[in-house]
Parts: structure tokens; C-alpha cells; sequence
């Protein structure tokens, strides 16, 4: 059981290298759209593989399984769907308040003007400015 988080670490590290070859490390002078899914797969892998070695020395004989650390995985992959549905904007103000309220128990007043606040600035800088289109979602919204 204390190896099922590195294993999945490290297969999860294995299909971002293959993905990141697919889009090319390096193009023309400068890297590519897989030099850093490459980078962070390695990352994942050696980082994978040194928790594996001291599960089985035993250093971290003391260190339980806890589920709650695939709570962010998965809450990331509630908002992820949900940009399909009402656009990524919305979806990441909803998962950054409900992030705020419920995992970090922030006042109803904060959790807003934080979500409000996330969402405002990257609609102005990424839509508005810089015109990269974000998922509408079949709803239609930003």
C-alpha cells in the first residue's frame, strides 16, 4: 500500500515524457511545447523512484497513507470537466472558492473577493490583452 502514490507518480511521470516528445522538445533557436512536460516527468520520475528506495529502507517508517493528498488531483480534475460545461474562467473561480471555503475555511466575504479577484485578473491579462481563447464550455460562458 506505501507504493501505490509513487508508482502512479512515476506512471504519470512515464506519460508526460511521451506526451512532451510528441509536441517537440526543441524547435528552431529555443524549447519547444514538450520541453517542460518532459522536464517535470523526469522530475516526477527520479522524485517517484527516491520515495520508493526510502519506503524500503524504512526511512519513513512512521509516514502513513493518507487519501487526502489526492484531494487537490482530484478537485483539479472536478474543474477541469466543469470547464466543459460553463468555461474555464467559471469553473476556476468556482474551484478556487470552494478550495478557500471548504479545504482552507476562509470567510465567505474573502473566499469571493479572492476567486472574483483570481478570475478578473486572468480574464483581463489572458483574454483581454494577450487574446488567448479559453474553453467556453457548451453553456457559452467565459
Amino acid at each position: 500500500m506505501r507504493y501505490v502514490a509513487p508508482v502512479i507518480a512515476l506512471l504519470m511521470g512515464v506519460y508526460w515524457i511521451i506526451g512532451g516528445f510528441s509536441y517537440g522538445l526543441w524547435i528552431r533557436n529555443g524549447p519547444g511545447g514538450g520541453f517542460l512536460p518532459v522536464i517535470g516527468g523526469v522530475l516526477t520520475i527520479v522524485f517517484s523512484i527516491s520515495l520508493m528506495l526510502q519506503t524500503r529502507k524504512g526511512k519513513n517508517e512512521g509516514a502513513e497513507f493518507n487519501w487526502k493528498a489526492f484531494l487537490p488531483a482530484g478537485a483539479l480534475l472536478v474543474m477541469i470537466l466543469l470547464s466543459q460545461v460553463v468555461g474555464m474562467l467559471v469553473s476556476m473561480a468556482i474551484f478556487i472558492f470552494a478550495w478557500l471555503r471548504i479545504m482552507e475555511k476562509e470567510g465567505l466575504a474573502k473566499s469571493l473577493a479572492i476567486s472574483l479577484g483570481t478570475a478578473l485578473v486572468i480574464y483581463c491579462v489572458f483574454f483581454a490583452w494577450l487574446r488567448v481563447p479559453f474553453p467556453r464550455g457548451i453553456l457559452g460562458l467565459i
